[in-house]
C-alpha cells in the first residue's frame, strides 16, 4: 500500500520538487502521474507499488531543522581524482535522501565562500553543476518546509545554520 497520494508534493530523486497529479491504470499496473516542478510540461510515471523507491515526502519542519544542524557539522571534502569525486557526486544526487543533499549543497557553499576553510576547494564546471542541483533541490525542499517563498529561503537556512 502506497503513502502517498493525488496532490502531494514530493521529492522524486532525480528530477527534484515535483507533483503528484493522478493515479493511472495501464497494463494492469497502477501508476502515479508525476509532474516536474522545474518543467511541468515533463510528466513520469512511477509505479506505485515501488514509488518509495524513487520519490519521498517532503521533509517536515522538525525535519528542516535537525537538517540545520547537520549541515553545520558537514566539513569540505575535495576527492582529487575526478571520476571518483563525480561517481560520489551522482551516487549522493541520485539517493534521494535530504542530507546528502545538503552535503553537496555544503561542498558548494565552501567552493563559493573559500575564505571560510583554510584550503580552498576547487571543483570543475561539471561539478560545479551537480552542487548547485544539488543546492536547488535542497532549497526548493526547504521552502515547502518551512513554508516561506522560495526567494527567502537561501537567506533563512543560511542565518538558521550561523544562529544554531
Amino acid at each position: 500500500m502506497s503513502t502517498f497520494n493525488v496532490g502531494d508534493t514530493v521529492m522524486h530523486f532525480r528530477e527534484g520538487l515535483s507533483h503528484i497529479t493522478e493515479i493511472r491504470r495501464m497494463n494492469e499496473k497502477d501508476y502515479f502521474i508525476i509532474r516536474v516542478v522545474r518543467d511541468e510540461s515533463e510528466i513520469i510515471y512511477v509505479p506505485v507499488d515501488t514509488a518509495s523507491a524513487v520519490i519521498r515526502h517532503i521533509s517536515t519542519r522538525e525535519e528542516a531543522d535537525e537538517l540545520v544542524l547537520f549541515i553545520r557539522d558537514i566539513k569540505p571534502e575535495y576527492i582529487t581524482n575526478t571520476k571518483q569525486r563525480r561517481d560520489g557526486f551522482k551516487r549522493r544526487l541520485g539517493s534521494g535522501n535530504i542530507r546528502d543533499l545538503a552535503f553537496l549543497a555544503r561542498q558548494l557553499y565552501f567552493f563559493t565562500h573559500p575564505n571560510e576553510i583554510a584550503v580552498p576547494v576547487k571543483f570543475g564546471p561539471a561539478d560545479v553543476e551537480m552542487l548547485k542541483f544539488a543546492t536547488t533541490t535542497m532549497y526548493d525542499e526547504l521552502a515547502i518546509s518551512y513554508n516561506v517563498n522560495r526567494n527567502e529561503i537561501e537567506e533563512l537556512f543560511l542565518s538558521k545554520i550561523r544562529a544554531a
